[in-house]
C-alpha cells in the first residue's frame, strides 16, 4: 500500500463530518437535507470523500513541473483503502469503510468515482470517454446517496446516474475558468479542438473568453441531452429524486445567460429551486 495520507480534519463524529461537508461542497450538502434521515450522515461521509478526490485532480503548481504523479498517488491511497479495508487513521477513510462494511454504497460505485479522477489526470481523448467519466463521477456521486436511501431499482439509479451527470455539466458551466485555473482539465481533447485549444493551453491560460464561450456551449448541449433522457422515464420515487436533487442547480446553471467570471455564492434562487424540485416531485 501507499504510506499515510495527511490526517482529515474532517470527522471525529457526525457533527464535524456535517461541518466539513458544508464547507466542502454546499451544492451537494444543501440538496443532501432532503434525503431521508438515516441517509444523511452517508452523504456527509460521501461529499468528504469526493472532496478529497477532487483535490486530488487539483494542481495548483505547474503541469509541466507535478504532472498527473501526485493525483495519482492520493487516488491510488484512496483505492488501497477501499480494497484492504485499513483505513490508516483517516476519519474519512473510516467513515466510508463503515458505509460499505454496512452495504449502504456499493464497491464497485466508490471505486469508479476514483476511476473517474483517475482518468482525468490520464487526459480524457474524446467525448465517449469524457462522458462515461461524468456519469461515473458525478453521476457516482448521486447514484451512491441513492443507494443510501435505499434505493435498488437498477432502471431508477441509471436515472439519478444522469441527473447527476446533468448537475457535473452544469458545475463546470458555472465554475469552468476556476476549475482550470486549479490546474484541472475535466474535458476532453475533441472538445478542445474544436474550440482550437488544447489541455496545455487551457492549464496556461490561453483561453481566450470565446473559447470559454464555445467550451461552455458544448457542456449545455450534454447537459441538455442527459437532461431528456432522465426526464424520460417520469417521476422518479422520492428518496431517488433527493438524490437527484443537484441537478435543480445544475439546471440553473446551463440555462444562465450571464455566467460570472469568478464564482459566486449560490443565492436564494438556487435554494429555491431545490425546494421546487422536491415539492412538484420532478426537476
Amino acid at each position: 500500500m501507499t504510506g499515510p495520507m495527511d490526517a482529515s480534519p474532517v470527522a471525529h463524529d457526525g457533527v464535524s463530518m456535517l461541518h466539513a461537508a458544508r464547507a466542502a461542497d454546499p451544492d451537494r450538502f444543501f440538496c443532501a437535507l432532503f434525503l431521508p434521515a438515516p441517509a444523511r450522515a452517508a452523504a456527509m461521509v460521501l461529499i468528504a470523500f469526493n472532496h478529497e478526490c477532487v483535490r486530488a485532480v487539483a494542481t495548483p503548481a505547474s503541469w509541466a513541473v507535478a504532472g498527473p504523479m501526485a493525483g495519482l498517488i492520493r487516488l491510488q491511497w484512496w483505492r488501497d483503502v477501499v480494497e484492504s479495508g485499513n483505513a490508516q487513521r483517516h476519519d474519512t477513510a473510516r467513515a466510508l469503510l463503515g458505509l460499505l462494511a454496512r452495504g449502504q454504497v456499493r464497491r464497485d460505485t466508490i471505486e469508479a468515482i476514483i476511476t473517474a479522477r483517475e482518468d482525468e489526470l490520464d487526459g480524457l481523448p474524446d467525448r465517449a470517454h469524457w462522458q462515461a467519466a461524468m456519469l461515473a463521477g458525478a453521476g457516482g456521486m448521486q447514484v451512491a446517496m441513492a443507494m443510501a436511501a435505499g434505493v435498488e431499482d437498477g432502471p431508477v439509479l441509471e436515472r439519478v446516474r444522469l441527473y447527476g451527470g446533468v448537475y457535473g455539466v452544469g458545475a463546470l458551466v458555472r465554475y469552468l475558468p476556476a476549475v482550470l485555473a486549479a490546474g484541472r482539465c475535466p474535458l476532453p481533447d475533441d472538445m478542445l479542438a474544436e474550440a482550437n485549444l488544447t489541455r496545455d493551453g487551457l492549464r496556461t491560460g490561453q483561453a481566450t473568453p470565446g473559447q470559454i464561450a464555445a467550451l461552455r456551449g458544448a457542456l449545455r448541449q450534454q447537459g441538455q441531452d442527459w437532461l431528456a433522457q432522465a426526464r424520460a422515464g417520469g417521476r422518479l420515487p422520492r428518496p431517488a429524486l433527493a438524490a437527484s436533487l443537484p441537478a435543480a442547480l445544475g439546471l440553473r446553471d446551463m440555462k444562465a445567460r450571464a455566467v460570472p467570471a469568478s464564482p459566486q455564492p449560490r443565492g436564494l434562487g438556487d435554494r429555491l429551486a431545490v425546494m421546487a424540485a422536491m415539492v412538484r416531485g420532478r426537476i
